[in-house]
């Protein structure tokens, strides 16, 4: 473990430049913009989508598709999706978590699907200094019409509403995070103990999908790097599951006038 702890610092300057939400990147590709070109007043995004059959919050799926756009802080903000290969899912409970702090991490309560399943990213693209960030992180288990949304649960959490003032979550310290099953976790987190610097070198970018012992693990960069993120799951109207998601706060789909 301190041996990830040794490389978290560099990591953060290689790939993240160690920003937060009211600056911009510092990355050599990135157009720099000073943060007051944005208008920091502007926290009330208005979110355009073209599939109005999408439940709130309609951003969780509309970020996955190219038509949608978000006005916020004095910017618009467009999506792509990136497919990232498949999650391999043995025991049906799931890990998202960031890898330094793998070893503590618990699956969540709910029995997810077993098999093999796509994940998949939306990346923001925003306008005003021509950034990109991911905006959202999925397992997709199902096609069909997701009908409601909920925290994913850890055991001993009791369920909030989606707009609650407190959400549930986990922090990032690498600008990282992951999707991994319960009986993959221990042996990954030998292994990222062992290859830390290997399997995070510098030409580590935006996410890679790490395969070890007839399993695998999702690695992806989170938004704007080292806060604090939540999962969500998505059910459809018999109450099975479809997805599981987590937003890395791009878009503040709670100060939404409008649902």
């Amino acid at each position: 473990m301190h041996k990830r702890t040794i490389t978290i610092c560099m990591m953060v300057v290689v790939l993240f430049s160690c920003i937060s939400k009211n600056k911009v990147s510092s990355n050599t590709n990135d157009v720099i913009v000073p943060t007051a070109k944005f208008d920091q007043t502007d926290t009330i995004p208005k979110i355009t989508i073209q599939d109005t059959s999408l439940v709130f919050p309609q951003i969780f799926e509309g970020s996955f598709f190219a038509d949608t756009k978000v006005a916020q802080f004095g910017t618009e903000i467009t999506f792509d999706k990136i497919a990232v290969g498949n999650l391999k899912v043995s025991s049906g409970q799931i890990i998202a978590t960031d890898p330094v702090t793998l070893s503590d991490a618990v699956a969540f309560n709910e029995n997810f699907p077993i098999g093999e399943f796509p994940v998949e990213l939306a990346m923001a693209n925003i306008k005003t200094n021509r950034d990109r960030r991911f905006a959202f992180a999925r397992v997709k288990f199902s096609d069909k019409p997701i009908r409601k949304w909920s925290f994913a649960l850890l055991p001993g959490q009791p369920p909030i509403p989606l707009k609650s003032k407190e959400i549930y979550g986990y922090g990032v310290d690498a600008g990282l995070a992951l999707f991994v099953d319960q009986v993959a976790k221990n042996s990954l987190n030998t292994l990222l103990d062992k290859n830390w610097d290997n399997i995070f070198s510098e030409k580590f970018k935006d996410y890679l999908n790490y395969d070890f012992q007839k399993q695998n693990a999702v690695f992806f960069s989170t938004g704007y790097g080292d806060v604090f993120y939540a999962t969500y799951i998505g059910r459809d109207s018999d109450g099975k599951i479809c997805q599981l998601l987590t937003d890395f706060d791009i878009v503040l789909w709670r100060n939404a006038t409008e649902w």
